[in-house]
């Protein structure tokens, strides 16, 4: 059952993605901008937030698992598909919109002859049209496929939540390794898709008239349905209960340590993945045999973070009990690494973006101006801006995460998102909904004392 639903979502969401891509490619730079905002946004919200808010609803639909199940699937497409809009916006066809119209008419065929069709998708896989869809169905695929939180949350039933549950509730290592054996088959084939897809040599790309009328009005109509219900409602309903429950806080503020911890882990995991990600790919430019090696050790490991963040603790944890490894059970390394390797695949999407959006010659000139404070805030807009939202997003990322967390924090440094998840299934209160506002509230906190110390580290 998860196996078809995550199939389907993953064609739902390329279906929207390719509706999407001409807003947010429009020529209007405020349109363009709002577009993104809307877009990432949803995507950016943490799973644990939207599985809170909506683990009451889930609740009264109980005795309708199919109704609760459908309501499951349509937020987790609305949550991923920006993941599709991403992989389509940075793949376009090699061949516009209007090549194929003029292609379509030139070779007449009726709309139901089947061999016609087929001529057509063969044509247009060959012509490397089919490179991004698939490779945005791939990965929306395992997002799908791997996710956890919000089912567990929401009382959907998941290999995940079935297999987290198990192990949680004393199964054996090995059994829990023999039962994800299914699961991590789906999940290589889909990775391999995605590797082949986009290992392959790019062709020119081809940018198709911006689209107006009925398509954008779709795509508006989307991008607002999906930011209210992933975000806006979500985040409403959290912040209404922790205005009842924050004197509560106040008086006995208890999460300080699982905050504390889960700042740690990220910014470990955030620096293990940068550097990563930025040596091995600095390693692997050249031509040299060792850059062959880091070109393999840099697929290998995004490779292992595809698979997600419950099967790879899992092998994570059964290597940690390891002869030679296994002083380094109760430590925070097993946990860092795991969130590292889960984190490598957005790290090498985004420096693939990073070096897309160069500007080697502007930024060289804005070097030569001289020491003033317009010039130093063009180095930054050109030069460091970029590495510092991309930081700040893996770091985010990897501080909401739950599964890695619950599986390999070591004794005494128990991550805030394991201590509000335990808390979570036992309903929505005043206090606890004040606790998840102030887990939420910490990385905004560091954001805001990076963006505001940022000239005093960063480089000129």
């Amino acid at each position: 059952m998860t196996l078809l639903r995550s199939l389907i979502i993953g064609g739902l969401a390329v279906i929207i993605a390719r509706r999407l891509r001409p807003l947010l490619a429009d020529r209007r730079l405020q349109v363009r901008r709002l577009a993104w905002v809307l877009l990432l946004s949803p995507y950016l919200m943490p799973v644990l937030i939207t599985g809170y808010a909506y683990a009451s609803f889930s609740l009264s639909l109980i005795h309708h698992p199919v109704l609760n199940m459908m309501f499951y699937s349509v937020l987790v497409c609305l949550k991923f598909t920006p993941i599709a809009a991403l992989i389509l916006h940075f793949t376009p066809s090699p061949i516009s919109a209007e090549a194929i119209h003029c292609r379509r008419l030139q070779v007449a065929h009726s709309m139901f002859d089947v061999s016609s069709k087929l001529d057509e998708w063969r044509f247009l896989i060959r012509a490397g049209c089919a490179r991004g869809p698939l490779a945005a169905f791939a990965i929306v695929f395992l997002c799908a496929f791997a996710e956890f939180e919000m089912a567990s949350l929401m009382w959907v039933k998941t290999w995940t939540v079935a297999l987290f549950d198990a192990h949680a509730g004393g199964l054996a290592l090995s059994e829990s390794l023999r039962r994800m054996a299914g699961p991590l088959l789906c999940e290589a084939a889909a990775v391999a898709v995605a590797v082949v897809v986009l290992g392959r040599r790019r062709p020119a790309p081809a940018r198709s008239a911006v689209q107006s009328g009925k398509g954008n009005t779709f795509a508006w109509s989307y991008l607002v349905v999906a930011f209210t219900f992933v975000l806006a409602i979500p985040a409403g309903m959290v912040l209404w209960g922790a205005i009842r429950g924050f004197h509560l806080l106040l008086e006995d503020f208890v999460l300080s340590r699982e905050i504390i911890a889960s700042l740690l882990f990220a910014s470990g995991a955030t620096l293990l993945a940068s550097l990563v990600v930025f040596s091995l790919g600095a390693m692997a430019r050249g031509r040299q045999p060792g850059s062959v090696f880091a070109k393999i050790i840099l697929g290998v490991a995004v490779c292992l973070g595809l698979l997600g963040p419950l099967v790879l603790s899992l092998v994570v944890l059964a290597s940690s009990q390891l002869p030679g490894l296994i002083s380094l059970r109760n430590t925070p390394v097993p946990l860092v690494l795991t969130l590292g390797l889960v984190l490598l695949p957005m790290a090498f999407v985004l420096k693939c973006v990073l070096e897309l959006t160069g500007y080697r010659s502007s930024l060289h000139l804005s070097r030569l101006l001289e020491k003033s404070r317009c010039a130093q805030a063009l180095v930054w807009r050109l030069s460091t801006s970029g590495k510092f939202w991309s930081l700040m997003l893996l770091f985010i990322w990897a501080y909401w995460d739950l599964t890695a967390s619950a599986i390999l924090a070591p004794i005494g440094m128990t991550p805030a998102t394991v201590r509000l998840y335990n808390l979570m299934h036992y309903g929505q209160i005043a206090a606890l909904s004040a606790m998840t506002c102030a887990t939420f509230a910490a990385p905004v906190f560091i954001f805001l004392l990076a963006w505001g110390t940022r000239r005093w580290w960063a480089p000129q």
